[in-house]
């Protein structure tokens, strides 16, 4: 058999694999779209090294065996279901595991599932859907190769000519809407299932995309971060487990905060004094300053008297009353302006004052 060595994924290649595993003296070789999106999956696993052992996870006959530099033929029963399921069970010979690939019917769609077989452990099951018009033409099932054959010749590369098989590969590929289309289902499974169920495997003309590299080792990294998060302190350990609702995580940097952080304005102005074992009194905003005595007088009008008395004089007769303008302290003319109408030489009136 001839075999790519440039590309393993290559529409050619696969299409070569598809041809030797179809199984002999069977009408029709592919019945539905199902049963070819099956036959691919088989063929990919083959050309990156893999080998069928059974059919199933307990199915195993020496028939089903197939080498993947000589695959052989699929035993016939490969696609008797009415359920459009299919099971393979393959080993590698790079590892020591075994794995399951099926694929199954639903709806218009066409699911792959495949794990490695770990005992005592957690198997991760990875999983492609496809799309069945995406990929392939529904017009063209049934499928069979039985007009390019006479009734000794066999369907297999390597046992005719090379003109008729290339018409057998076109004609299986028409099964597939291009043979690009071919090629990307190819890649499609590869990054999806191939190299998560098997990861660096080495086989020529295949390579495993870097970018698939780098997110399982991310992926590895962050599950081992969040397992260590998760562990509990050991007995004795004064460390507190790890809490995301208080701990910050070291490796991000630091919340913005203002500067300065403490701010003295943020706690509001001092309060004033009170006598000892009395209430403090209510703060109020002193907006117009009323409580304080003007600046220029640090008394205050008339002995510390209030802005708001201002004019309390005019409340009485000319003469009269506790702060008369017009007498003075012993009864005659003078005093403490700025409290009437009447106004006097140290009334603010006379310095320009306003």
């Amino acid at each position: 058999m001839f075999i790519n060595k440039g590309n393993v994924f290559s529409s050619k290649n696969l299409c070569e694999y598809m041809l030797s595993s179809l199984p002999k003296e069977v009408s029709p070789h592919l019945r539905d779209p199902y049963d070819a999106v099956a036959l691919f999956s088989h063929a990919c696993m083959l050309t990156v090294g893999f080998r069928l052992e059974g059919l199933g996870e307990d199915h195993k006959t020496e028939e089903a065996s197939s080498e993947p530099g000589d695959p052989r033929p699929l035993p016939p029963q490969w696609n008797i279901t009415t359920t459009s399921n299919y099971a393979f069970r393959y080993a590698h010979g790079q590892s020591a595991l075994h794995y399951i690939l099926k694929v199954s019917r639903l709806g218009s769609k066409a699911v792959i599932n495949a794990l490695a077989i770990v005992p005592d452990a957690d198997e991760k099951v990875y999983t492609l859907e496809i799309a069945i018009k995406d990929f392939l033409s529904p017009s063209n099932f049934p499928f069979t190769l039985s007009s390019l054959q006479n009734e000794d010749a066999t369907i297999h590369p390597g046992e005719g000519d090379e003109e008729g098989l290339q018409a057998k590969q076109n004609k299986l590929s028409a099964c597939f809407i291009s043979a690009g289309r071919i090629a990307d289902l190819g890649a499609m499974l590869k990054f999806q299932i191939i190299q998560k169920l098997a990861p660096s495997l080495h086989k020529e003309g295949y390579e495993e995309s870097a970018h698939a590299a780098s997110q399982n080792s991310s992926s590895t990294t962050a599950s081992e971060r969040q397992s260590s998060r998760q562990q509990p302190p050991e007995r004795g350990d004064p460390r507190p487990a790890y809490d995301p609702l208080r701990d910050s995580d070291p490796t991000f940097p630091p919340s913005a905060q203002p500067h300065p952080f403490n701010d003295p304005l943020a706690e509001g102005p001092p309060r004033r004094p009170y006598p000892a074992g009395d209430f403090p009194p209510p703060g109020f905003e002193d907006e117009y300053e009323m409580n304080r005595p003007p600046h220029h007088m640090p008394g205050g009008l008339g002995g510390g008297r209030r802005p708001l008395n201002i004019g309390e004089r005019d409340l009485y007769p000319p003469g009269m009353g506790p702060h008369d303008p017009l007498r003075g302290p012993g009864g005659g003319f003078g005093g403490i302006g700025g409290g009437g109408m009447h106004p006097t030489f140290d009334d603010p009136l006379f310095r320009g004052e306003s």
